[in-house]
This record gives C-alpha cells, sequence and structure tokens, in this order.
C-alpha cells in the first residue's frame, strides 16, 4: 500500500494545487499524510477519507516533518511504499501509476526519481534526481547523461524496507539537524551505502514551483542551509581518500561560494554558515563512524556516483555575467 506524504508551510493555495494533483492518481487504499507544520489556521480540504491530517505545534522544518510523517505512515503494517512530494509540486498525469511499476518490477528501485518541470516554464527542467559532482557539492541533475546519485526529497519514492533499514542501522531517516536543503541528499548517500539503487521514471513529470516556502531559491536562508548542510553530508559520507584527491577542487568551489555572495552583501551570512558548519563536524564525524561500520559495500562505489564535472554545466559563465552585471550596477 502507498502512502503519500506532504509537508505544509505557508503558501495554502499552493499545497491544495499538490494535494488535487495527486488524489485522483491514488489507489483507493492508499493514503495520504499531511502535516500542518505550524503554519498557522489553515484548514486543508479533507473531504477524501484517504486524506489524514497530522498537526506540530511547532516548524520541524523538512526533515523532521517528514520523519514525523514517515514515522506515522510505517505504523500501518500495509504501507509498503511512500513517495514524498514538496506541498509545491503538482503531480503530472500518470506519475503514481508510473512510480509504482517501477517499484514493484525492478529490484533496484527502491528508491525512484523522476523528471521535475518548472512550473512557470514547463519546457524548462528543474531536476532529474540529484547529481553529486566533484567539486563535493550536490545539486539538481539537468541533463540525462550526468549521473543520478539518487531522487530529490521534492518527489521521492522510498521501499519501506529502505526506510526500516536507515532506521534500524543508523537509528533515523533524515538527519533533523539538518532541518531543511542536503537532507535528501544526505540520506541518499547513506542508502546507497545500504546498497540501494535508485530507478529513473523517464516518461512521466511533476512541476515545480521552487523553494516557495523558504522565499526563493536565491536568498541567505537557503545559502546558509544548503552550504553547511553540504558540508555535513561530505564529511559524514565521503570516502577519506576522495577527500584528499578531490580537496582542491573542495576549495576551488568554497572560494567561488565566498566571491560570489560576497559581492551579495552576504558576509554575515557565510560567516555563520562555516562557523556553524565547523562546530557540526565532531558530531558530523561521530556519525560518519557509524555509517562506516553499517555499509555493505566497498568504498570504491563512491568514484561511480559522482560527475566528473566540477558543477553544473555553464555555472561559471551564468556566475560571471552574474557578478558582471552586478558590478556594472555599481559602478560610475
Amino acid at each position: 500500500m502507498l502512502a503519500v506524504l506532504i509537508v505544509h508551510f505557508g503558501e495554502a493555495s499552493v499545497t491544495a494545487e499538490a494535494i488535487s494533483s495527486v488524489l485522483p492518481q491514488l489507489p483507493d487504499d492508499a493514503r495520504l499524510l499531511l502535516l500542518d507544520n505550524a503554519s498557522g489556521t489553515w484548514t486543508p480540504p479533507l473531504a477524501d477519507s484517504r486524506v489524514e491530517l497530522v498537526a506540530s505545534a511547532r516548524n520541524l522544518g523538512f526533515a523532521g516533518g517528514m520523519n514525523r510523517l514517515i514515522d506515522h505512515a510505517l505504523q500501518d503494517p500495509a504501507v509498503d511504499t511512500v513517495l514524498l512530494l514538496n506541498n509545491d509540486v503538482r503531480a503530472g498525469p500518470g506519475l503514481v501509476d508510473a512510480l509504482l511499476a517501477l517499484r514493484t518490477t525492478r529490484a533496484d528501485a527502491d528508491m525512484v526519481a523522476t523528471r521535475m518541470l518548472r512550473a512557470d516554464r514547463p519546457t524548462q527542467i528543474d531536476s532529474l534526481g540529484i547529481t553529486l559532482y566533484r567539486s563535493g557539492l550536490a545539486s539538481n541533475r539537468k541533463h540525462p547523461e550526468e549521473r543520478l546519485l539518487g531522487p530529490t526529497g521534492g518527489c521521492m519514492l522510498l521501499s519501506r524496507r529502505l526506510l526500516e533499514d536507515l532506521d534500524a542501522q543508523q537509528g533515523y531517516w533524515f538527519d533533523e539537524r539538518f532541518f531543511c536543503y542536503a537532507e535528501d541528499t544526505d540520506l541518499v548517500m547513506r542508502a546507497r551505502w545500504l546498497g540501494y539503487g535508485c530507478a529513473f521514471a523517464e516518461d512521466v513529470y511533476a512541476l515545480h514551483h521552487g523553494s516557495l516556502s523558504s522565499g526563493g531559491p536565491d536568498n541567505e536562508f537557503v545559502l546558509y542551509h544548503g552550504i553547511r548542510n553540504s558540508i555535513w553530508a561530505l564529511v559524514r559520507n565521503a570516502p577519506a581518500v576522495w577527500l584528499v584527491v578531490f580537496s582542491p577542487w573542495l576549495l576551488v568551489a568554497h572560494a567561488g561560494i565566498w566571491a560570489r555572495n560576497l559581492r551579495k552583501g552576504r558576509a554575515g551570512t557565510l560567516w555563520r554558515l562555516y562557523r556553524d558548519a565547523l562546530r557540526g563536524l565532531p558530531a558530523m564525524w561521530r556519525d560518519r563512524r557509524i555509517i562506516r561500520r553499517s555499509r555493505r559495500i566497498r568504498a570504491r562505489a563512491w568514484w561511480s556516483w559522482v560527475e566528473p564535472r566540477l558543477y553544473e554545466r555553464d555555472f561559471l559563465r551564468r556566475a560571471w555575467q552574474e557578478l558582471w552585471r552586478r558590478g556594472r550596477r555599481s559602478g560610475p
């Protein structure tokens, strides 16, 4: 049985669209669990008996909110698959059937990713899952030939056996210290180390508005959590040899982050995120030992998961153009 999990925080009309897009696709015995993540007084539409509201008195973030929904879903022994959807995602036609078909027909489909398109520009790819680059930074996979690490949390199908295994081996699903951003990358890495694979549903799609609850994709909240959490995920999961070999590229990537964001006046945010990332490293290193002990495959598998590119295609060109335009606007 399938359980669809949605965390709501702000943007009530968008969450309602997400619910209405996926409900007609659900089998009669499926459930849709909706967490109201301390959003206020919004009352979601609950006319369908398959929809169940779970309320939280405080904002748990995506990681804590999804953990609560996963725990709630797995209490029903009939649930063997969960589909995580962002509240700003609209399911395209046939999405649920296609994801479930892969899950049931392929042995390596304990994780399933799919095509996510931009809601404002449906011809433009938003994500084809997660790609991890040799810079140590993970991002949205934009090209089919890039290596697929796993699905993004925006649309992520997971098997019950994977979730129970993560909990048994490591004690949790998403790391709630991450709050939001890169928690999906960390979960996928840990699942990979346990030997689970990822399939890709090519012929269906979901529409994604993109970071609505956090104020858009380019702001200081996203910068802080995205980079801090990416550092933590890498420290916990990457083999030591890989970290040493690729350390020059890691330094180049983070120097670029400083250069780009200093020009945007974000010195304070940069200081806080790197300070807090360093403060969290001892705890991440302790977790690293637990993750390493639970690994079922050799460390060399990591090399095949990493995309050889430094980062996203055209990123350097786009970043340079952005800095150039900003420099011209601030010039005499």
